[in-house]
């Protein structure tokens, strides 16, 4: 069975069965703005989520995909960047805090009646990000293009023939 989730992306986990469930999120521009410093300035995504629930842990396999708007790193311009990406989690019910949790498995104790998934969406989405985000060749926009030419196309300081170190250059010849 297919639940719309609440706009929180809390899971209410209090009294759910064992077994598998599915839940269906949408992640809109708001969805960022909590985040500074971020690379995402909003964002279209589906995500699907997979919750399979035992008596010990809750394991949450999501496909996410869709559109999200970042900036590009040649021309500065926003552009779209596509994503379809998967992300996995184990949530373990655990009434010690002596297991720490790392970027598999997350504890919570087990009299805790919700789930709130936000951050690891938004960690996945940044892991699926590429390093170098660029329009595609031909699309960035033109005026700045120009400008790092002419930056590239300009004599760095070390090349002029009237410096010292021009000189210098000249004895490698």
């Amino acid at each position: 069975m297919n639940r719309e989730c609440n706009r929180d992306y809390i899971i209410p986990i209090k009294g759910i069965s064992i077994g598998k469930h599915k839940y269906d999120f949408t992640i809109e521009n708001s969805f960022f703005d909590e985040y500074e410093n971020r690379d995402i300035y909003g964002a279209n995504l589906n995500v699907s989520l997979d919750l399979d629930r035992s008596a010990t842990l809750i394991e949450l396999e999501a496909e996410i995909s869709g559109v999200v708007r970042t900036e590009c790193d040649r021309c500065l311009e926003e552009m779209e960047h596509k994503l379809d990406t998967s992300a996995k989690l184990i949530v373990k019910f655990v009434k010690s805090t002596q297991e720490e949790d790392n970027d598999e498995v997350m504890t919570i104790d087990p009299s805790e009646s919700e789930l709130d998934i936000k951050q690891f969406l938004y960690d996945y989405i940044c892991l699926a990000l590429p390093i170098q985000r660029v329009h595609n060749e031909g699309e960035c926009d033109p005026h700045m293009i120009e400008k790092l030419e002419a930056f590239r196309n300009t004599p760095a300081e070390g090349d002029n023939t009237e410096s010292p170190f021009g000189k210098l250059k000249d004895l490698i010849n």
